[in-house]
């Protein structure tokens, strides 16, 4: 995937372009000499100045009818979003962008038609997640079939011409498929009970020795960030080697992840045994790697950083450093360095990269062996499943050597 420019995407950082020559002399409600505005909206503009009584309703319809599937436009790093429909009071549009908050990018109604759009300047290989918030109802956008499901269900996604899709997310039903074994398991240590998947990779032989990744959020991994397919897929070009992957289910993340020593203890004296006791597995550090993204990112560095002796790879995806008032900082400045090789990535959009920026910088500054990477996309599921692969290729890649 594309790393972009060390620069944030979010809020004020969207540079306005202003048409006004385009509707100079535009007469009734037009907009703002701040506001972004896209040519084919500049062009809707003097085409409904032009009209004659009547014919208002006509022309919307049809430049709805021209443009249909393509919503948003997108016209070179603009994209400008439209909803056409009844509003009683206003539309916005909640997004990575914004960080979801629905008082931020109002859309600007098109004279006195039904049309409201929006129009903001992204980077050119950005991807984000977005909803319409119309009249405080929440709803995708009805002129794009393009969705993705994310935490909280699905949402409308836009991607623009730069962006490059992650070709290995898609399942594939020409090559070998790993399997995946459910175990319902309990923790003496945390007094809970929790799923454990685990992929076996296709061919697994019990008597081999396989690498082995061990990843929070097990389930939306799978769900939504779509492993086992990616998995089965770059194991089967070569990639990486063969794989066996342990997605661990929180029962309470926000407590287990945040630098919780009961939930690290339950990862290394009960899982990590459970898991070698069952499966052919290898216990060199270098061969096993921890992994999550948000908080799950940030467990993962404080149990790799506290257990070498078992991890030698820890990724973090959007890590959320900044826990505790920053006690992960801390904590990895004063301790002496450990065998541990690191992989951190972050989006520009609404995403934690300040956070992530300063982690990278801590751990250069100790000397690991670190890769690091910034994509124009948000904190969601969208951005982290287009770069697992990333990160499996940097901990045991033939591409890395």
């Amino acid at each position: 995937m594309f790393a972009g420019k060390r620069k944030s995407w979010f809020g004020s950082a969207l540079i306005p372009l202003v048409l006004a020559a385009v509707i100079a002399g535009a007469s009734g409600a037009a907009p703002a000499e701040e506001e972004i505005l896209s040519p084919k909206i500049a062009n809707l503009y003097k085409m409904l100045d032009e009209a004659r009584p009547g014919e208002m309703d006509a022309i919307v319809s049809a430049f709805i009818e021209e443009n249909r599937e393509r919503f948003p436009l997108v016209e070179e790093n603009l994209a400008t979003f439209v909803y056409y429909g009844r509003v009683g009071l206003r539309v916005t549009v909640p997004s990575d962008l914004n960080r979801w908050d629905t008082k931020m990018h109002e859309m600007t109604r098109l004279k006195d038609t039904d049309l409201f759009y929006l129009t903001l300047e992204l980077p050119g290989d950005a991807r984000i997640d977005y909803k319409f918030y119309v009249d405080t109802v929440w709803m995708l956008d009805p002129m794009n079939p393009e969705t993705i499901t994310g935490g909280f269900g699905p949402n409308s996604e836009l991607s623009m011409p730069g962006y490059v899709f992650p070709a290995e997310i898609e399942p594939n039903d020409t090559i070998p498929h790993g399997t995946i074994e459910v175990h319902n398991f309990d923790s003496k240590i945390m007094a809970n009970s929790r799923n454990i998947h685990v992929y076996t990779p296709a061919g697994y032989d019990e008597g081999g020795s396989y690498h082995t990744v061990f990843v929070q959020d097990g389930s939306e991994y799978i769900s939504l960030g779509s492993m086992v397919d990616v998995l089965d897929n770059i194991i089967y070009q070569g990639r990486i080697p063969p794989v066996v992957a342990v997605f661990v289910d929180p029962v309470d993340r926000n407590f287990e992840y945040w630098a919780n020593p009961d939930y690290e203890r339950t990862v290394v004296e009960e899982i990590v045994p459970f898991v070698r006791a069952n499966y052919a597995v290898a216990e060199e550090p270098a061969r096993n790697a921890i992994m999550g993204a948000s908080l799950g990112g940030a467990i993962s560095l404080f149990i790799s950083a506290d257990h070498p002796d078992l991890f030698g790879k820890c990724g973090s995806q959007s890590g959320a450093f900044g826990l505790d008032g920053g006690k992960l900082y801390d904590k990895m400045e004063k301790m002496d360095r450990v065998p541990v090789d690191f992989y951190l990535d972050t989006g520009l959009i609404g995403d934690l990269d300040t956070d992530n920026v300063r982690m990278k910088d801590v751990l250069e500054m100790k000397g690991y062996n670190i890769l690091y990477r910034e994509f124009n996309e948000g904190h969601s599921w969208g951005n982290w499943r287009a770069h697992i692969d990333d990160m499996l290729v940097f901990f045991w890649g033939e591409e890395a050597k």
